[in-house]
């Protein structure tokens, strides 16, 4: 007596394979999609938790912002105290506003895809940075002066457009592109270097050709989020904005001592720190 099989012929797994790969193929840039899209949303709840952070150091300094942060002048600044092992090294606003956030977590953006550092609170990585004609100065004794330079912090009533007005933005951090001499040399000191944002360029718009290790500092890394980068700004609100958009109320140059450039796909961030006299910047959008 002939048995009768229920098995599937060739030619039906054949057209059972095609259709799962067709529906890979639509369904997994979808799911990509969604995974940039769920670290979008986790970088600017972290983006404005450190926006609230600086806004209630603010507030318990006379509305005044923290400085961007204090330089290590060729060991000087330790010397005289500006540097030191109690607030890690040589400070710098994320270091200032620990005391409110208390955690380092929030520095850290998904989309970041720099290295992480050693520092006394594990391996880190910060991925936002802050305006440099907001968040002002790098303070500190220097090999450049006789002396340490002026720090002229603003306060949030001195700014005129405060929902205009950039305070941080979502970018690489480019103290890992140097060697540690030390274990923690890079958040201890060269941390300060580069944490504060010039303009809103891309890395890839950089007027001088730079190497892969050079393009976590000279300029923002649009790619990782679909050619979007987030910001926050001096009220507190954060957003989304695309490579090349054009912020309104800013000049469009790179930084404070270059010329108005219209075909620039970016707008200037910028502020003179190393000066004792009237320093340049970049200005902030006016009423």
């Amino acid at each position: 007596m002939n048995r009768l099989r229920n098995a599937f012929t060739l030619i039906e797994l054949l057209v059972v394979i095609a259709i799962i790969a067709i529906l890979a193929a639509i369904l997994f840039p979808v799911f990509a999609q969604a995974k940039v899209a769920a670290k979008n949303a986790a970088s600017l709840a972290n983006l404005k938790q450190n926006t609230l952070g600086i806004i209630l150091y603010s507030g318990d300094y006379d509305d005044i912002f923290p400085k961007r942060g204090t330089m290590n002048g060729n060991g000087s600044s330790w010397a005289t105290g500006a540097c030191n092992d109690s607030q890690w090294g040589c400070p710098s606003w994320d270091k200032l506003i620990y005391t409110y956030t208390k955690n380092y977590g929030i520095m850290e953006s998904g989309l970041d895809r720099a290295a992480k550092v050693p520092s006394p609170l594990g391996d880190i990585k910060r991925s936002y940075r802050a305006a440099n004609n907001v968040i002002r100065g790098v303070g500190g004794n220097s090999t450049w002066g006789p002396a340490e330079f002026p720090v002229r912090s603003i306060s949030q009533t001195a700014v005129p457009m405060p929902a205009n007005s950039i305070m941080l933005t979502e970018q690489r951090n480019g103290a890992v592109v140097d060697p540690p001499w030390w274990i923690w040399s890079s958040f201890y000191e060269n941390w300060v270097w580069w944490t504060g944002s010039a303009n809103t360029l891309a890395y890839e718009d950089s007027s001088t050709p730079v190497g892969n290790a050079q393009k976590y500092y000279s300029g923002i890394d649009f790619t990782s989020n679909a050619g979007k980068a987030g910001f926050a700004y001096v009220d507190g609100h954060v957003k989304t904005a695309p490579r090349g958009y054009i912020f309104p109320g800013y000049e469009r140059k790179t930084d404070y001592a270059a010329a108005v450039n219209p075909t620039l796909r970016g707008v200037c961030l910028d502020y003179e720190d190393f000066t004792t006299g009237t320093p340049r910047e970049c200005l902030l959008p006016q009423n």
